[in-house]
Parts: C-alpha cells; sequence; structure tokens
C-alpha cells in the first residue's frame, strides 16, 4: 500500500552532485536493512519468481558490460556501479508484490489479491489526476508554491497566464505522469471488464481527463493500443463478443466525431489538441526528429561493441547525447546480450507458460500482456525500466503475473 502511494504521489528529490531520491526507493533499502537486521533470529521465506532470477542475472551482465566499455576509453568511472542502486530497487519492489499475490496458492485468493491491488493503484491513480486538474487550472495561482519544486524543468508552463499547461502530477514530467495515467487508466479498463462500478467509472474518466492534460501524445496512443489489445483478447461469452465489436465501432465513430466537433473549438483547440494532432505527422515533427538524431549516435555505439555494449555510463551525456528511446538506451549500454535479456524479462511470462484453461486467469495473461506490449512501444520515445520514477509501478503490475522460481529461506 505504502509503495504504491510512493509511485504516484510522490516527487523525486534532487540530491545536487548524486542521484535523484524517491521515497519508494527509501522503502525498498529499509525492507533490505529490516531483512539483514532480522534474518539472524527470525526465519525469512521469500518466493523468488522468473524475472525475479533475471534481476540477478542482469547483475553479472551490467558488470561486464561496463568493464568491456572502459577498454574503449569512454567516460566510465565507479560512479557507473550506482546503477545497482536501481537494480536493487527493482529486485525489492517485485519480490515484494509478487510473494503478496501469491502468499497462497489458492486461485481465488490471488485473483482477490490482484483485483484488490490494482483497484487501490487506480484510487491512488485518480487522487494523482485531481492534483492534475488543480494544475491544470490553477486556482489561486496555487501552483507557484509548490510546482517549482516537483519539476523545476518542467513549471514554466503551469504558471499564472501559460496558455497551454502541461500537468506534471507529483512526478515533475508530463510524458513520465502521462505513461502512469494510461498504465492505470488500462488497470481500471480491466476491472471495468470484470464488473462493471459506477465509481470506477468515475475514477477512469478523472484519470483519462489527466492524461489529456499532460499533452503526452505517446501516452494516449501506447494506451489505444493497450486498449485496444485488451478489448479484442478479453472473452466472456458469446453475448459478449458481439457487443463487444459493435462497441468498439461505435466508439472509433464517436472519437473521431468527437475530435472532429472539438477541433472546431477554438479554445479546446489551442490548449489540447493542437499537440495530439501532430501524431498523424510524426516525420514532420521538431521533437521526433530531435530523439531520432540521437538514436544514430546511440546506435553508432552500438555497432562499436554490438554484444555487451559500452555500458550504461551515466556520465556519457556530452558523448551519447539523450537516447529517448530505451530499446536503443539497451542496445548502447547491454549489448544485443541485455536486449535480449530485456525481451525475455518482459515477455518471459508469456513465453514459459502452459496453455492456461480458465478464463478468469486468460482474461488476466491477456491484460498483463496488453501493458508489457503498451510498454515496449513506449520504450521507443522514452524509456520505462531505467526510470526511477516509472520502472516500480510498470514491474510491480508485472509481477501480478510470473511463475516461481525457487523459495530462498535465510536458514
Amino acid at each position: 500500500m505504502f509503495f504504491t502511494v510512493f509511485f504516484l504521489l510522490t516527487p523525486t528529490f534532487k540530491v545536487p552532485g548524486f542521484i535523484g531520491i524517491r521515497f519508494d526507493d527509501l522503502l525498498a533499502f529499509l525492507i533490505i536493512f529490516l531483512f539483514f537486521l532480522l534474518s539472524k533470529s527470525v526465519t525469512i521465506s521469500v518466493k523468488v519468481p522468473v524475472r525475479a532470477g533475471l534481476i540477478i542475472i542482469f547483475c553479472l551482465l551490467m558488470l561486464i558490460s561496463i568493464s568491456w566499455g572502459s577498454t574503449y576509453g569512454l567516460p566510465s568511472s565507479i560512479l557507473d556501479l550506482t546503477k545497482y542502486i536501481w537494480l536493487a530497487k527493482l529486485f525489492v519492489i517485485y519480490l515484494v508484490f509478487y510473494n503478496y499475490i501469491y502468499f497462497d496458492t489458492s486461485v481465488d485468493n490471488v485473483i482477490e489479491r490482484r483485483n484488490a491491488s490494482l483497484s487501490f493503484i487506480v484510487t491512488i491513480a485518480s487522487v494523482s489526476a485531481l492534483i492534475c486538474i488543480s494544475q491544470f487550472f490553477n486556482p489561486l495561482n496555487i501552483n507557484k508554491y509548490y510546482v517549482p519544486f516537483i519539476a523545476p524543468t518542467q513549471f514554466t508552463t503551469l504558471i499564472e497566464g501559460y496558455g497551454t499547461p502541461r500537468v506534471v502530477g507529483m512526478i515533475g514530467n508530463p510524458n513520465a505522469q502521462g505513461y502512469l495515467m494510461a498504465l492505470t487508466l488500462l488497470s481500471g479498463l480491466y476491472l471495468m471488464l470484470t464488473k462493471t462500478s459506477k465509481l470506477l467509472s468515475i475514477k477512469l474518466f478523472l484519470i483519462f481527463i489527466a492524461m489529456l492534460m499532460t499533452l503526452s501524445r505517446s501516452s494516449l496512443a501506447v494506451f489505444v493500443i493497450g486498449a485496444l489489445l485488451l478489448f479484442v483478447f478479453y472473452k466472456k461469452n458469446k453475448i459478449f463478443s458481439y457487443y463487444k465489436y459493435l462497441t468498439l465501432s461505435v466508439i472509433g465513430v464517436f472519437l473521431f466525431g468527437a475530435f472532429i466537433f472539438l477541433k472546431e473549438n477554438e479554445v479546446i483547440y489551442n490548449l489540447i489538441l493542437w499537440r495530439f494532432e501532430g501524431l498523424g505527422n510524426i516525420m514532420e515533427d521538431k521533437s521526433f526528429i530531435t530523439r531520432f538524431h540521437g538514436w544514430i549516435i546511440n546506435f553508432e555505439y552500438f555497432t562499436l561493441s554490438p554484444v555487451f555494449g559500452v555500458g550504461p555510463l551515466p556520465r556519457g551525456g556530452e558523448v551519447f547525447g539523450t537516447s529517448d528511446n530505451e530499446w536503443m538506451f539497451f542496445l548502447r549500454s547491454y549489448g544485443a546480450v541485455g536486449t535480449a535479456w530485456l525481451l525475455l524479462f518482459l515477455y518471459s511470462s508469456f513465453i514459459f507458460t502452459n496453455k492456461i484453461k480458465a478464463i478468469y486467469m486468460r482474461n488476466f495473461n491477456y491484460f498483463t500482456l496488453s501493458v508489457v506490449i503498451m510498454t515496449s512501444i513506449y520504450m521507443i520515445p522514452a524509456g520505462v525500466i531505467t526510470s526511477s520514477s516509472l520502472s516500480s509501478l510498470f514491474v510491480a503490475i508485472l509481477a501480478f503475473n510470473d511463475k516461481q522460481l525457487f523459495v530462498f529461506t535465510n536458514k
């Protein structure tokens, strides 16, 4: 519960000359501290799933990549090893959520805990959405009291009088906030398919509005893709299938008509729609062109060391520029081996699985697959796995669908 609140409602505290720190970072390392403190006096058993095992393997792969990159005269340093802090955090969060969901092997209990966890995530996301809506309208100019602290490089669009504000929530970045809204919106859509609720509908409406207010085109695009995949894959009965395709057709016509209507509304167009209209002509978009040039530079360094990459090199920004593409970042940093690891980490629960017969288990599998595909596409213009503010919630949801590898007992 605390983790979920921290994921969505707390900012990153910048420490000069060091990495940013979040409350979920502190909670993860508090758990590690308590584990070592209590391990001598208390028997602790932890179920270790497949993806957690893959994180352990990645620790070795990262060391190889860092060592390999140092032979090319690139700006590597001992600070490269701070990436292990990020790995340790993901490892702890994954174990915490997996062991909570699979506390026992009863299918009914697993389903109940999954749905309860997703419901709580959506509730906290709706609170985050209310913060976004408040930032957009800026009543009594309250943004000036706290937004510069949360988003020192993004707050200028949220000060009084700015024409096209981009909300940042408590995350501090509109694109990152948009992704979290898209992820929680897809989670809420899954819950709506399992059981309709008026209160849930209100929460999802708030989250959707907040996502639009971030003006994040990539977030809107990946949500639409994820929602379509979930809606197409989700199964109940024949009647549901008929209604499903009818609803898809009606929604498509409605959204097209709504866009045409709202486009004619000059106020709404100037505030929000102008930015999303650029999705239809992405190759001429300045933001995309800048990203594309960064991809070329990073790809050149991948060809320099295609097997293990040249390491993450957090101080190599002047050399590489900004990759703005997590797939390209993994290719450059960890090579083909590291990128294969990333694919395995994302899709292992769908590769190494027996045929699922129970329809409710299949539907949840479709939901997590939609989340992974949605995120995989989002990782083309941005980062999730290596983002301290986005990776936590994503891997927590991944932990809802995995298989046990072994049980670790300290005694």
